[in-house]
């Protein structure tokens, strides 16, 4: 292969629950910095071309989620990860999370055992422990114990363009959520119905930035809500459903963990589940994540819940991706808004 190439990226990919997750496991470098959110702000600040490569078309799509696999950061760690989205360099995401558990089991890239195998990483968002479901050497199912989840907000009335005064909540799962029921709008969750759901999400979103304060009570440094999930009371194939709308306009193809994840939380603080209790939350495709509150703790003002997100990925390539020096679009492209430039 030519040494020409400026980039020589190998990745894993796969679907959870039909949301992509590209794993890099090898072509980079040191990333600078001694803690995951200094890395994730060298590469945001100095090398940004590399999630725009691997995520934007031609090489990604709208909804393509890359997670780079780093050394662990703290003791009894597998691996730490840096999450790169569309237009963000997130602090966690449940279905890259159970993409990555998956990825590192089926590759042997841990130690597997049956009936289960544990997978610990350390996200931005602070540690996570993934536990693998294992049959005949196939990783079948993940249970992500996720990062401690919350109700900021709770019915926050808001004015948004085109649909008038409306009530949410929102609430957090490893990122910010508004959480709006569609069925008052007649919004229908459905895929056919997409273009107006990114329109009134968008609308929303903006309403949210301008008119609430959506900073984590212990971590100022999350400190935005950019993502609207949308909940609904017609359900095919599970307890409860919901679209999520990630920026800068696409629809989650799976239920979303880190939006079930402060579903969770929402409905365990409204006392509407208990302890343990698990429950099926139903995306736009049908599919679904299981669901559950493990544990609560009082601290302050806000009722911290520990949610337990299961949900299936499966493996869809082994890539090598490299990047001609004459390629006129060595950061690919995205048709639509503008890529986010870094803060």
């Amino acid at each position: 292969m030519s040494a020409n190439y400026r980039r020589s990226i190998h990745t894993v990919d796969s679907h959870t629950e039909g949301n992509p997750t590209r794993v890099i496991i090898g072509g980079l470098g040191a990333i600078p910095g001694n803690t995951l959110l200094e890395k994730r702000d060298w590469l945001w600040r100095n090398d940004d071309g590399l999630r725009r490569m691997m995520n934007f078309e031609p090489r990604g799509s709208g909804m393509m989620c890359s997670v780079i696999l780093l050394p662990p950061q703290s003791e009894g760690a597998d691996f730490s990860v840096i999450i790169m989205e569309q237009d963000e360099y997130v602090p966690m995401c449940g279905h890259c999370m159970i993409g990555v558990a998956t990825t590192v089991v089926a590759t042997g890239m841990v130690a597997v055992s049956e009936p289960t195998t544990s997978v610990h990483l350390d996200t931005p968002a602070g540690p996570i422990v993934c536990k693998v479901e294992v049959s005949n050497g196939a990783a079948t199912r993940v249970f992500l114990d996720n990062v401690d989840s919350f109700l900021l907000l709770r019915d926050a009335p808001l004015t948004v363009e085109g649909l008038g005064d409306i009530t949410v909540d929102i609430a957090y799962g490893g990122d910010m959520y508004a959480f709006v029921d569609a069925d008052p709008l007649g919004l229908s969750l459905s895929p056919e119905n997409d273009a107006e759901l990114i329109q009134a999400a968008e609308r929303i979103r903006a309403s949210v930035a301008q008119q609430l304060t959506t900073v984590h009570p212990e971590r100022p440094d999350i400190d935005s809500c950019y993502q609207v999930l949308f909940t609904s009371a017609t359900t095919t194939a599970g307890d409860y459903k919901q679209t999520i709308m990630c920026p800068p306009g696409s629809i989650d193809r799976s239920p979303c963990g880190t939006g079930t994840s402060a579903r969770v939380a929402t409905l365990f603080t409204k006392a509407e589940i208990v302890l343990g209790e698990q429950k099926m939350f139903e995306g736009i495709l049908g599919t679904c994540f299981g669901g559950e509150a493990i544990s609560a703790e009082q601290r302050g003002d806000i009722l911290y819940v520990r949610p337990r997100i299961s949900g299936s990925a499966y493996l869809t390539g082994f890539h090598h991706f490299v990047l001609d020096p004459r390629d006129p679009l060595p950061e690919g492209f995205r048709i639509g808004p503008k890529p986010k430039d870094a803060p």
